[in-house]
């Protein structure tokens, strides 16, 4: 079996918006330890490169690309309330999204199985003009866009299960049917979107999917929803890849979350879209880290997923439960059985 690959840089670590901030340089740095104790014969690190500049243009205006690549001569610069930069903010913003679609093109190329991009900052809130939520460019719209350009992909399924909505994701592709994106998240919480009436528009009606769930859920709820949604819609969707925005932010420990999920949680939802990836997509699916900022509860998580990355087995949902939110799931499913 062909080993998984890992993206991980100390670069990483360059951005700092500041000592008290919940998306610290910290949050890499737990993560190196694990990724160092990795069986080599499994796991192989690879580097990441900056991306173009062509290819963040795929996304976003290059008037704002400019305003964020001007932070570079500022010590200290807000382009919102909460996504703060400092010099080293666009480099290593610009290296995560480089960082995933080097990923993406060695996964294209049969070297590894599969793959997970441990990168900083997030992504999944930014707007094609606009910072958001601690993001600057969105890395998973990017990695959709180069699959679609670079190797002709007609099927790109985002699954986020974020503790918050991708807005930036959704809005990206709302109009394209090309890509299928599915979000859980918590409901209502920041940043007041992911209605599961949102379903798309024009030619990307339907291919939009939002699960809003109550404060409070854990594995049980995670699990039904993918048994009985995120599953079957993405296997209808037949893609011929699968990203996965992976915020660890529904963690339990979590500070900024209000959710109950554990590592095992995380474990069984990374193990269904793994299998999913076999079944559908050729086995092409690469994680790529968002949220989660409970440093315990992002390493065993990480470290959950990652075991499953070289498993790939069955996932069990014979216990998964998630009795309180089976009127939530039924809401959902009757939405979008028009289109699935």
């Amino acid at each position: 079996m062909r080993r998984s690959a890992v993206v991980i840089d100390r670069d990483y670590l360059k951005h700092d918006p500041g000592p008290a901030h919940p998306e610290r340089a910290a949050r890499i740095r737990a993560l190196f330890s694990l990724v160092e104790s990795l069986d080599p014969n499994a796991y192989q690190l690879l580097p990441p490169r900056p991306a173009l500049r062509e290819e963040i243009e795929s996304c976003h205006g290059g008037d704002y690309i400019e305003l964020v690549e001007s932070t570079s001569r500022t010590n200290r610069f807000a382009l919102d309330g909460d996504t703060i930069a400092c010099p080293d903010s666009f480099g290593v913003a610009v290296l995560a999204a480089g960082g995933f679609l080097r990923l993406l093109d060695a996964l294209a190329a049969g070297e590894f199985q599969n793959g997970f991009a441990l990168v900083r900052p997030p992504g999944h809130h930014a707007l094609k003009d606009r910072a958001m939520g601690f993001c600057f460019f969105n890395t998973v719209a990017i990695g959709a866009r180069h699959l679609r350009r670079t190797y002709g992909a007609e099927r790109v399924l985002i699954v986020d299960w974020d503790v918050h909505h991708g807005n930036g994701t959704q809005d990206a592709f709302y109009n394209d049917p090309s890509v299928l994106y599915l979000s859980t998240h918590q409901y209502p919480y920041y940043p007041g979107t992911g209605s599961q009436e949102d379903v798309g528009a024009g030619e990307g009606e339907g291919y939009t999917v939002n699960v809003p769930l109550p404060a409070g859920c854990g594995d049980e709820e995670y699990l039904a929803v993918f048994e009985k949604v995120v599953i079957p819609i993405s296997a209808a969707y037949r893609p011929q890849w699968i990203l996965v925005s992976a915020g660890f932010d529904p963690h339990r420990r979590d500070p900024l979350g209000g959710m109950a999920v554990t590592e095992k949680g995380f474990g069984g939802m990374a193990a269904r879209l793994l299998e999913l990836a076999q079944e559908q997509a050729g086995g092409k699916i690469a994680f790529l880290l968002e949220g989660g900022y409970d440093l315990v509860g992002l390493r065993e998580s990480v470290s959950a997923v990652l075991r499953e990355m070289r498993q790939i087995t069955p996932a069990d949902f014979s216990k998964s439960g998630g009795e309180k939110i089976r009127p939530l799931i039924r809401d959902v499913l009757k939405i979008q059985e028009k289109y699935w």
